[in-house]
């Protein structure tokens, strides 16, 4: 066999047609002897269809408008002349994909019907291999895909019925369910609240699969592998959660009798077609060395950045249409695949494949007329180790009425942290928090690459449930609630930052989850520290709310009352002290404390995550600890209590949310909180006399003057226009003569006195946004009444 040589090498064309093709392939096999390859190839099931069919980020295709026409076909290679023979077809709907039972006899697949019609959802059927036994398994307004056999007889599948949304683009977010062999009791097995697809299962019965997060990090680089057990104990990350490139990690399976596993490295907002990799974890979970690519003529490299803050996530980002993509390992050394290429000049359809470990590759059987995917094998297998049940949490929205709990023991939170200057001592509490599953889908324009806007660094509303203390040893042992995602941060006396955990983690009703310490290697053998693990003979610490009470982290109503309280009186008005406006005065969609604060370079710490770090968070690095906000309150600001200082801290280490809600009272407009735009960006009656003042006064040209559709104004930024305080507005003081009260150079000032009709023109407008505002409040105020949008978790986009 060669690597790029495929036109060479043994090929069944569709319906035993074998031509030249064959007879080409028997003079190679004359000369070279016969592929090993071929020959112990078993029977196998494919789908076929005219293309691809699928479209969008990896993660969130299940929702995506997909290809038209497919069938399930069965080939048996020792059979040639017998070409691949159709079991199942529906040329209006679409089979995504295919998954085999233990003993070869059965097809468990997702499969939507008359696709044209937008009606329905994916969902999961079965049939027999020989086509006899067609029929649905689940059901219902969400779309159900990537099923996979567990050796207990139940499926395991990805899942909408999460009923919630991907951040940032419009598709719906998913998650890991199973569900019995006839239909009934649907049970969710994890609760990441993003998307977590392609579940295959290992071994030793736990289930590996791929799993898309965002914890304050890059958006681009996080689809990693991860394992859950089958009753959604046990998530470990397996592989990846570091690497810049690839972006993502999909369909990854075992490779029989190895540890190692089999994957497509993808880019992430493409479907997964990229290069075949071999995963070796046993070099590290997160090491680059522990990932090949076998087939580099798709030139994905694996990388990691140079340090934590590397933003770039290099060349992962990059789609290769023609490339690889479904592996199924058969052996060690014997790799199914489905491939394009090659990538130029190729026969722009995909066929099917036997590959070996080196990459090298043999033609097993291609269709002239349409693409070939999902090859797998029609024989017995061994059946992974069942594992034994346990009550599964409920499908619950996080974190109203939390129902169960479970415990978290951290052995000694130093392992991780003494080699990176934190000392013995130190870390004082844990602090609990969630994030939580986006409850609308972005149905209008973006602000900072999300919708609704929550911020300037999370794309998350944050929760915070507290924290639970740290014992002198550095143990840690408590309850948390059950059935949600949750991450830590260690924090010193004071309630600042020393780490923060970089992933998210979930317990289910009664299970206890253990770390060795703060991101610790988990290759290393824990500490004899036996005080540590005495405190496990204790009842687990409960959480202590937070004084200002458990809930969403909220600008307003957590951080707004101590700049109330200590900094308004000096940082406020038409001239704030230094130009630092920290009132609560309303501005496009937040407030003016909130657009300083995070605007102002180096005054806090913060992670817009377009791109945001690839790495893991240092101790003693992030948050709190360096923001420049922190040293002005331990050095020139030390009256401001105890209680207040955390609740900047809180909301720093949250990574700067401004809302904390998903709902709106503005939908479909601007980030959801827009005050100037409407729906469709058409000005609000008071912006557009805004613009119409702001044009003859500025003598603006009437296209920078209009805005466009997100109401940019040449010289106008969201804080210019005060709409709690019209008339502090920045547009109008700053070309205000100095003599009249203004800011402006009494030879320069556009306005001379204040009772320039140019400047009541512009002030009486603003006006007009004040008396709008207050008419609809917004989230952020007293009076909002939210504006429910349509949710359907079954929606083709």
């Amino acid at each position: 066999m060669e690597r790029d040589s495929m036109e060479w090498t043994p090929a069944i064309r569709a319906g035993g047609r074998v031509g030249l093709a064959l007879i080409v392939s028997a003079a190679c096999m004359a000369r070279a002897g016969a592929s090993p390859s071929l020959t112990r190839c078993p029977p196998i099931a494919f789908v076929k269809r005219n293309g691809h069919g699928l479209r969008g980020t990896n993660a969130t295709m299940h929702s995506h408008m997909t290809g038209v026409g497919a069938a399930i076909c069965v080939y048996d290679p020792a059979k040639p002349e017998e070409g691949a023979k159709t079991i199942f077809e529906d040329k209006t709907g679409f089979i995504m994909d295919i998954s085999p039972s233990y003993d070869g006899r059965r097809l468990v697949f997702t499969y939507k019907r008359e696709v044209p019609k937008r009606q329905d959802s994916h969902h999961i059927w079965e049939i027999n291999a020989d086509g006899t036994g067609l029929r649905q398994i689940t059901s219902g307004r969400y779309h159900d895909f990537n099923p996979v056999y567990l050796p207990d007889g139940r499926i395991c599948f990805a899942s909408t019925r999460v009923e919630s949304y991907s951040l940032c683009q419009d598709f719906l977010a998913c998650a890991l369910y199973t569900v019995a062999p006839d239909g009934s009791d649907v049970r969710r097995i994890e609760y990441s609240t993003l998307c977590d697809v392609s579940p295959s299962v290992m071994d030793d019965g736990s289930i590996l699969y791929t799993r898309w997060e965002y914890q304050d990090k890059n958006i681009f680089c996080t689809e990693a592998l991860w394992t859950v057990n089958p009753d959604g104990t046990r998530v470990q990350l397996f592989y990846g959660n570091t690497l810049t490139v690839p972006n993502a990690l999909y369909g990854a399976k075992q490779v029989p009798g190895t540890r190692k596993v089999i994957a497509v490295m993808a880019a992430h907002h493409y479907p997964p077609l990229g290069a075949i990799c071999l995963i070796d974890r046993s070099l590290g979970h997160e090491n680059v060395e522990g990932i090949v690519n076998i087939t580099p003529e798709v030139p994905y490299r694996p990388t990691v950045g140079k340090h934590w803050r590397e933003t770039s996530w290099g060349p992962g980002d990059v789609f290769y249409p023609w490339s690889y993509t479904d592996p199924y390992p058969l052996e060690e050394d014997l790799f199914l695949v489905s491939y394009g290429g090659p990538l130029k000049g190729g026969p722009q359809r995909y066929r099917l494949f036997v590959m070996d470990a080196q990459g090298n590759k043999t033609l097993l059987y291609e269709d002239p007329q349409a693409s070939c995917f999902c090859p797998v094998p029609l024989r017995p297998r061994q059946t992974p180790h069942r594992m034994a049940g346990a009550p599964v949490v409920g499908n619950r929205p996080p974190p109203a009425d939390p129902k169960g709990e479970a415990r978290f023991f951290c052995l000694d939170v130093y392992q991780g942290l003494l080699d990176k200057g934190v000392t013995r001592g130190m870390v004082k509490e844990l602090r609990v928090m969630s994030q939580l599953p986006k409850k609308y889908n972005t149905e209008g324009p973006r602000y900072s690459d999300h919708y609704p806007a929550i911020g300037e660094g999370t794309y998350y509303v944050k929760y915070n449930y507290g924290t639970v203390p740290v014992a002198e040893d550095g143990s840690a042992y408590f309850t948390a609630p059950a059935g949600v995602e949750l991450y830590f941060q260690a924090l010193d006396k004071d309630g600042k930052e020393v780490r923060r955990m970089g992933t998210v983690t979930q317990g289910t009703d009664g299970e206890t989850q253990s770390c060795i310490g703060c991101h610790e290697s988990r290759s290393h053998a824990p500490p004899a520290q036996l005080l540590s693990w005495k405190r496990l003979a204790r009842p687990p610490d409960r959480i202590t709310p937070p004084p200002w009470g458990e809930g969403p982290v909220d600008f307003v109503k957590q951080v707004q009352p101590v700049l109330d309280n200590y900094c308004v009186r000096c940082h406020s008005g038409p001239k704030p002290d230094g130009g630092i406006d920290l009132s609560g005065d309303k501005t496009r969609l937040f407030n003016m404390a909130f657009e300083t604060l995070v605007f102002t370079p180096g005054l806090v710490e913060r992670y817009h995550i377009n791109p945001g770090p690839t790495g893991n968070f240092p101790p003693l690095a992030t948050g709190s600890w360096v923001s420049r906000l922190t040293k002005l309150l331990e050095t020139k600001y030390k009256e401001v209590d105890d209680e207040s200082r955390r609740r900047i801290y809180t909301w720093i280490d949250a990574n700067v949310p401004y809302y904390g809600t998903w709902d709106m009272t503005r939908p479909h407009t601007f980030g959801g909180r827009d005050t100037w735009l409407d729906v469709g960006g058409k000005p609000l009656p008071w912006f557009a006399e805004f613009q119409k003042a702001y044009q003859e006064a500025f003598g603006k040209a009437a296209d920078e003057a209009k805005g466009g559709a997100r109401g940019r104004i040449a010289g106008v930024k969201h804080t210019d226009i005060n709409l709690t305080h019209p008339e502090w507005s920045r547009v109008l003081t700053r070309n205000l003569a100095t003599s009249a009260g203004g800011l402006a150079d009494d030879a320069k000032a556009i306005f001379k006195y204040k009772d320039d009709a140019r400047y009541q023109a512009i002030l009486k407008a603003i006006e007009g946004g004040k008396a709008a505002l207050l008419a609809k409040p917004r989230m952020d105020m007293p009076g909002a009444v939210p504006v429910p949008q349509q949710r359907d978790f079954g929606r083709t986009f």
